[in-house]
């Protein structure tokens, strides 16, 4: 197998992964709790996670994610002080569609997403605008704290 089939291979997994535990959790009933726990570890991680990828910029935040996970086709563009990440794409979402399971936008990607935004050198504050959930789109604006 050669590393981009790994590659792929290895993201489906994780995709794969993250809706199964959005899918048991909200069979458990705790969904909402474990989103909300999370959201706390993800933003206190967010520094160290920033540091060890090398990311500096919304730009370069939105690239390495789409390049790791290859989860969503995120396009990054800026107007003035505002950053827009629109993603037509997620395989995440479109996999939990197709199962039957709940959104796993806030646990997988809106508030990590926010939790990293907020530790860039210059801090932003993620608005999620639209998701592929509900949506054409997943749009997360990102403007200066």
């Amino acid at each position: 197998m050669d590393e981009t089939t790994k590659l792929k291979t290895l993201q489906l997994f994780y995709a794969g992964l993250v809706v199964d535990a959005a899918r048991q959790y909200a069979k458990q009933g705790v969904l909402e709790r474990v989103t909300e726990d999370k959201k706390a570890e993800q933003a206190a991680a967010a520094p160290a996670q920033l540091a060890r990828l090398g990311i500096g910029t919304p730009e370069e935040l939105f690239a390495t994610f789409s390049e790791l996970f290859g989860c969503a086709d995120w396009k990054v563009e800026r107007e003035g002080e505002l950053v827009r990440a629109r993603a037509s794409t997620c395989l995440a979402c479109a996999l939990a569609k197709r199962l039957g399971g709940p959104s796993p936008c806030a646990i997988s990607c809106v508030n990590p997403f926010r939790g990293l935004a907020a530790a860039l050198p210059e801090a932003r504050k993620l608005r999620a605008a639209e998701t592929l959930w509900e949506g054409q789109a997943c749009v997360f604006e990102l403007s200066p704290i």
